[in-house]
């Protein structure tokens, strides 16, 4: 497969979400590794764009406006959608991330008091509520949680964390339609891409019917460039996009974990091409 020169990141989060790095931090490494457009796609809330904005004008890097919002459809109850070139201050779609952030920091304190619950019924003393937020910056999500218990010596690793605590004390997550977030985007003058595909399926008997909906439903384009796509899954989502006419957007979904995605990259050597941002701007 041919490599690509490093130039884009459609999907990156913050330390306001779900990500290790700073604003600041994260535009300064995109700059230092060669990125000249990237988005910050934090997960319901858009309160980086700003300090991301001021530092991309003096690290000489483009940050586009973006988001990630958790929707539901029929069974799927954890789909993601990432919104582009929208209106930050049109107000219903603030509304809406502003109920969805509050969901989500209340979602996070239930599950921290199930935890908690959890580990008192096993002799062990509970995590410090007041500090796990902290650490949170008030965007309290799983993650946030897993290092909290790994730091307490309470799992080994995030895979270990999930299975011992956070799944058994799952809380559902809000319930916004894929449909109503689609239309509230187009209102605010954007346009949306699934995120990571590979997460609802890899059979391409299930993904057909939901993408058929989707693209009825106004979906623009397809996440086909992703760290977890590399490399048996990104031909299907290739072949995907094209039978639904939909943009092949891209990437790596950096969280600045060292143990997950490199920035602007969807594997060592292979970065997210650089057409994906100009073809989703054709889109838009």
């Amino acid at each position: 497969m041919a490599t690509w020169r490093l130039r884009v990141a459609l999907h990156t989060h913050t330390s306001y979400s779900d990500g290790l790095d700073s604003p600041t931090q994260l535009v300064a490494k995109a700059a230092q590794q060669g990125l000249h457009s990237i988005a910050i796609t934090d997960h319901d809330i858009l309160a980086a764009l700003s300090e991301a904005q001021q530092t991309g004008l003096h690290c000489g890097v483009e940050v586009l406006v973006g988001v990630e919002l958790t929707v539901q459809y029929q069974q799927y109850d954890d789909v993601h959608l990432l919104g582009y070139f929208f209106d930050p201050t049109h107000a219903a779609l603030q509304v809406q991330l502003a109920l969805a952030q509050q969901h989500r920091v209340q979602r996070g304190v239930e599950m921290l008091e199930r935890i908690n619950a959890l580990l008192v019924q096993d002799g062990k003393a509970p995590l410090d509520k007041e500090r796990v937020l902290q650490s949170a910056r008030g965007a309290l999500t799983r993650p946030h949680l897993a290092h909290a218990l790994i730091a307490r010596g309470y799992a080994s690793n995030i895979q270990s964390a999930f299975e011992n605590f956070l799944i058994p004390c799952n809380v559902p997550k809000a319930a916004l339609g894929v449909e109503e977030a689609l239309a509230l985007f187009a209102q605010a003058g954007g346009v949306c891409s699934l995120a990571h595909p590979g997460t609802l399926s890899t059979d391409p008997d299930v993904l057909h019917p939901l993408l058929d909906a989707f693209k009825a439903m106004g979906l623009v384009g397809l996440e086909v460039y992703h760290h977890c796509h590399y490399p048996d899954a990104l031909a299907l989502f290739q072949s995907c996009a094209t039978r639904y006419g939909l943009v092949a957007t891209g990437g790596s979904d950096y969280h600045g974990r060292p143990e997950g995605a490199v920035l602007g990259q969807i594997a060592p050597g292979y970065a997210v091409p650089e057409h994906v941002l100009l073809d989703l701007q054709r889109a838009h």
